[in-house]
This record gives structure tokens, C-alpha cells and sequence, in this order.
């Protein structure tokens, strides 16, 4: 078993030595993604359209694997903190038998509504089709994504993350290989077509999951010599339940959300649609140090709330703010300064490229929004008090988007440039309650709990 280690030692090195592989792997990761919709603009814009369209749905399977994974990963540091090694132990086997039954329930649901849902985004004909084959394999293979998700959450929890940064490094180049072979086919492969590009995905999670998992066992993290661990322990279960629904529930409300804008969307045109997944994926390159930040802020937060160290917790909340606002001001310069290039490395279309140039740049303005909501939340989850972030997330994703959107396009029917602005109000005033609350909880905290001898 791992010792507290995150207790002890600068919190500045702990929060690099986390923080910097993460963001090196997101960054691929994030690559990936646009290798993926490179390929969909190379066979027609209505492809790209259909990948956008199939994020939110897709998002599913991410928001249920995350979601446990990260209130997992925040129970296990405390217990580490905290030295309670029998529950470290019953945590860390138990996420992977909730993990499977997970995986289970997700395949069944996804495939079942999956299609009904790409109707109501206003998908038909060849658009629904090519929406439904590219998302359908990924239903398949959900178990994959739910096994790397648990592994890495128990690896987190131990302060590593290079480990993990190492399996999405080495997945982007495998997927320069297999989404150009399994969407054209060859070398006896037949053509896959757009689900193709799917399918490479779920061959990718396969290899890293099973990599992740043996790498947990190698270590000693989870032991399953005795089949009675996997046996589901419906205590264990409540308590990674109660953290990490909320945390599912938060980041299924960003699925949600693309589904609300998408919705709306469509009054603008097929364009409109392909230009916002190609924005979202810029936007999420800017956006990687932030969760390279908020992953060591569950770990190192995480750790030192068990082990009562609060002053240590106030300093790492300083300083990943610190650390994000820097980061992100970078960022966001360079990627409004360059917003028609990577625009253009998604698609050849002139009129995606306007508007998606456009979306981007307007984005730029509030990256440091969705920076400090992340670092927020992340401290929130690493403290045990999840529920804010689920709140948060159904406000800014769904009430006020339902509301504000139909306002602004079916009662004023605005131009699309006004629904971007929209979208920029919306995030700004939720990102600053977020911040007042948050920094009120790290206040009280810090400010009953006894002082250290």
C-alpha cells in the first residue's frame, strides 16, 4: 500500500508532479479527438456534423466512468490521509466491481436511446445514420472506458498520474494508425466507414484499461487473490455512491448541456452544429491545464483533508488558482490569435470555418471561467462535499440555457453571434458564485478546525 506521501513534502512540487503529466495526457488525448473528427471533415461535413451531434451521448459513458472514478479516487486519498487502511482496501476493490455492473447498465441504456435522442437533436436520413454507427460501438465497448476510469482512480488517489498520461500518450499514436485503417479498411481489414473511427476508440480503451488494471494489481493497490472483494458490499457501494452520483450527475449535465445547445443550434443550420464541435475541441485543448490542476487538487486536497492537515489544503487551493489564472491567460491569447488555423485543421468547408472561428474566439473570453469552476469543484469533491457541483452543473447547463436560449432564439430570434454572447453570460455568472461559495466552505474549514501541535 502506498503511504501519505502528499502530506508531506512542498505542495508545489506535488501539485507539478501531478498536474504536468495529467495535462501532457489530456493533451493527446485531447489530439486524439482531433484526429478523430480529421478524419470524419475528410469524408463530408455532414460526418463532422455527426460526431459533434454524437458527443453528448457519447459524453454519457464518460460522465457515469468519471463520475465514480473521481468520488472514488477522493474517498481512497482521504482514507490514505487518514492511515485507514481497511478502507482504502474496500474502496479500491469495490469501484471495480461498481465499475463493471456500471458498464453493464450503460450498454443496455445507450443503445436503446441513442437514436431517439439524435431525433430530437433534429437528426435524419444519412445524418442519423452515420450519428447512430459512430456511437453504437462505443456503447459496446463501455466496460473498456469504465475499467481505464476505475484503475486510474485508485493511481490518482496514490498521487500518481504519469502512469496514466503514459496510456494516453501512447493512444494517440495508435489511433494515427487504427482510425485510417479501420475507416477505409485494408491489410484484410474491411472498411468500416465512420464507425470505423469508433470502433479504433474501443480497441484503444481495451489495451490501456487492461494495462491500467494489471498496473493497480502489480502494485499491490487491489488484490483479488480472494474472489470475496469482488463480491459487491452494498456499504462500500453507498459510500462511492453518495460521492461520486453527484459528480456523475454533474458531468452528465455537460452532456445535457450539448445537447440544449445542439437543440437550439439547429435553428441555425447543419454549419452551426459542425462549427460548435469543432470550437469544443479547440476549446478543450486551452482548457487542459485545468484538468491537469483540478486532477491534483482531488489527490493532494484529497489526502491532506484526511490527515487534518488544513493549512496545507488552504495553500493548495492558492495556489492552483494562482497557477490556473496564469496558465489559462497563455492560453487563451494563443488560441484566439490562431483561431482560424486549428479551426481549419477540423475542416475544409469556408462556412465552418467562419463560424467556428468566430465561436472560438468569442470562447476565448471565458476560459478563465471554466478554469476556476473546475479548481472549485475539484477542491469541493476532494473535501467531500460533492453536491454543490451537481447543483451548479444543472444551473448553468440546463435551467439557464433552456431558458435563456429559447428566449434569445425563438422569442428574438437573435442572430447566431448573440447566442454565442448568451452562452458567455451564462458561464461567467454561474463560474462566480462558484468561486463565493467555494472559497466561503474553504474558510470555515480552515478556519474551526483545530490547530496542528
Amino acid at each position: 500500500m502506498a503511504s501519505a506521501a502528499l502530506t508531506t513534502g512542498p505542495i508545489p512540487k506535488h501539485i507539478r508532479n501531478i498536474a504536468l503529466p495529467m495535462s501532457i495526457g489530456f493533451f493527446f488525448n485531447t489530439m486524439y479527438n482531433v484526429v478523430d473528427s480529421f478524419y470524419a471533415g475528410q469524408v463530408s461535413t455532414t460526418a463532422l456534423a455527426a460526431l459533434a451531434l454524437s458527443f453528448p451521448v457519447f459524453f454519457i459513458i464518460i460522465a457515469v466512468s468519471e463520475g465514480i472514478a473521481r468520488g472514488a479516487s477522493a474517498l481512497i486519498a482521504n482514507a490514505i490521509g487518514a492511515e485507514n487502511r481497511e478502507e482504502e482496501t474496500a474502496l479500491s476493490s469495490q469501484v471495480f466491481s461498481l465499475g463493471f455492473l456500471s458498464a453493464i447498465g450503460l450498454s443496455i441504456v445507450g443503445l436503446i436511446v441513442a437514436p431517439p435522442l439524435f431525433k430530437t437533436m433534429g437528426a435524419s436520413g444519412a445524418y442519423l445514420d452515420i450519428a447512430t454507427s459512430y456511437v453504437s460501438p462505443l456503447f459496446w465497448g463501455a466496460i473498456f472506458f469504465l475499467l481505464s476510469s476505475m484503475s486510474n482512480a485508485v493511481l490518482l488517489a496514490n498521487g500518481d498520474s504519469k502512469t496514466f498520461g503514459r496510456v494516453l500518450v501512447i493512444g494517440f499514436f495508435l489511433n494515427l494508425v487504427l482510425d485510417p485503417w479501420f475507416l477505409y479498411g485494408g491489410f484484410g481489414l474491411p472498411a468500416f466507414g465512420i464507425a470505423g473511427i469508433a470502433w479504433a476508440t474501443v480497441a484503444i480503451q481495451a489495451l490501456g484499461g487492461l494495462y491500467l488494471f494489471a498496473t493497480v494489481c502489480h502494485r499491490g493497490y487491489v488484490k483479488f487473490t480472494d474472489i470475496n472483494v469482488l463480491i459487491p458490499q452494498w456499504k462500500t457501494y453507498r459510500m462511492i455512491l453518495k460521492q461520486g452520483i453527484p459528480t456523475s450527475f454533474n458531468m452528465m449535465s455537460i452532456a445535457l448541456g450539448f445537447f440544449v445547445t445542439t437543440y437550439f443550434l439547429k435553428f441555425y443550420g447543419q454549419v452551426s452544429v459542425a462549427a460548435f464541435g469543432v470550437g469544443t475541441r479547440i476549446e478543450q485543448i486551452a482548457l487542459l491545464p485545468a484538468i491537469g490542476i483540478s486532477a491534483a487538487i482531488v489527490s493532494v486536497v484529497g489526502q491532506n483533508n484526511g490527515a487534518g492537515q488544513l493549512d496545507r489544503v488552504r495553500e493548495c487551493v492558492q495556489l492552483c488558482v494562482r497557477y490556473g489564472i496564469v496558465i489559462i491567460a497563455v492560453a487563451s491569447v494563443f488560441v484566439f490569435a490562431f483561431a482560424e488555423p486549428l479551426v481549419r485543421l477540423f475542416t475544409k468547408d469556408p462556412e465552418v470555418i467562419s463560424v467556428g472561428t468566430n465561436y472560438v474566439q468569442i470562447m476565448t473570453f471565458i476560459q478563465w471561467a471554466y478554469v476556476m469552476t473546475f479548481i472549485h469543484t475539484g477542491f469541493l469533491q476532494a473535501v467531500k462535499r460533492p453536491m454543490y457541483g451537481f447543483v451548479e452543473s444543472i444551473i448553468r447547463k440546463l435551467i439557464l440555457p433552456v431558458g435563456v436560449f429559447y428566449t434569445v432564439v425563438r422569442i428574438y430570434e437573435v442572430e447566431l453571434q448573440a447566442f454565442w454572447y448568451s452562452m458567455v453570460i451564462i458561464n461567467i455568472a454561474m463560474t462566480l458564485v462558484t468561486i463565493t461559495y467555494a472559497q466561503g466552505v474553504l474558510r470555515r474549514l480552515t478556519n474551526t478546525a483545530p490547530k496542528n501541535p
